[in-house]
């Protein structure tokens, strides 16, 4: 069964110098009294890297793939949901975009979709452990640890990767809602359909086609969770066609149906993208303009 607990979430603002590789930088607090544990999902999303301060969170995918436990879990791109297990943590994450793991990881992003894996044990990530070794060392201080993150990420030496222009181009497409289609897509990014897909599947971890729809559904979630008083029909993203729709997309994306989503206890995600729904919406970045919902 799993136990109450309080969690406080804070999505923040990084330097403009690692804008190409964070979508964003959050912080999670998860208190979990008398030791107990909390079971949750993650959404699908963008890879991440996560350093918790003592190695409680563990993990399973839909193909049954299992994280026993780890002090920095990184989870690749995904389009189905992941399930988490974890006690009392306090949490970093940083959400990469496919530009970012493309010159800080270099590895196919297929490799890793809708996995997750062991930073401490995984030759992939060896170059980011120093900073899940000291990050969380000493009294909890979030400015400084901020500030230890991007000093970190700063100081990192990019992987040389010639299509970079063209995995920006196309990450900024995919976020735009009036590219519906992969010849729009392939468009905007100034290649080929075939050039397209290749791209995507070593940068984005997913065909192009799957990555708009992905995308369209996030939009509705986004929307939900920025008013939880809208109905399902009323946060429906304007690119699908009908309800029906959008529920084999929530069938696909989430393994559960709209309805079974509302009424499934989730004793942290509802904070985590209620706070990330007001970083995106409210905040005004550094870049000038409203935040898109989904980054």
């Amino acid at each position: 069964m799993t136990a109450r607990c309080k969690v406080t979430a804070n999505y923040l603002d990084v330097a403009p110098e690692l804008h190409r590789y964070f979508a964003s930088v959050f912080l999670i607090e998860i208190d979990v009294p008398d030791g107990g544990m909390v079971e949750d999902f993650m959404f699908p999303d963008w890879a991440t890297m996560r350093f918790n301060a003592q190695g409680v969170v563990g993990g399973t995918t839909r193909s049954g793939e299992a994280l026993p436990g780890s002090r920095f879990v990184v989870s690749g791109a995904r389009s189905q949901e992941a399930y988490v297990r974890t006690g009392s943590v306090r949490q970093w994450g940083v959400l990469i975009h496919p530009l970012g793991w493309a010159l800080l990881v270099g590895k196919p992003a297929r490799d890793y979709a809708n996995r997750l894996v062991d930073g401490m044990a995984d030759p992939a990530f060896e170059r980011f452990r120093p900073l899940a070794d000291t990050l969380s060392s000493g009294v909890p201080d979030a400015r400084g640890e901020l500030c230890r993150i991007t000093e970190f990420f700063m100081g990192l030496e990019p992987i040389d990767d010639p299509a970079a222009g063209t995995i920006a181009a196309a990450y900024e497409a995919i976020r735009d809602p009036e590219v519906s289609s992969v010849e729009d897509l392939a468009g905007r990014a100034g290649v080929t359909r075939r050039t397209l897909e290749r791209l995507c599947q070593r940068a984005f971890g997913f065909p192009p086609k799957l990555l708009l729809r992905r995308q369209r559904f996030l939009r509705s979630l986004a929307h939900f969770a920025a008013d939880p008083s809208l109905k399902w029909i009323d946060a429906l993203d304007p690119g699908y066609c009908d309800q029906a729709q959008f529920v084999r997309d929530f069938r696909e994306f989430m393994g559960m149906t709209p309805s079974e989503y509302s009424h499934r206890s989730k004793p942290f995600v509802d904070a985590v993208l209620k706070e990330r729904a007001r970083y995106m919406v409210e905040e005004v970045g550094p870049r000038g303009g409203t935040r898109s919902l989904v980054a």
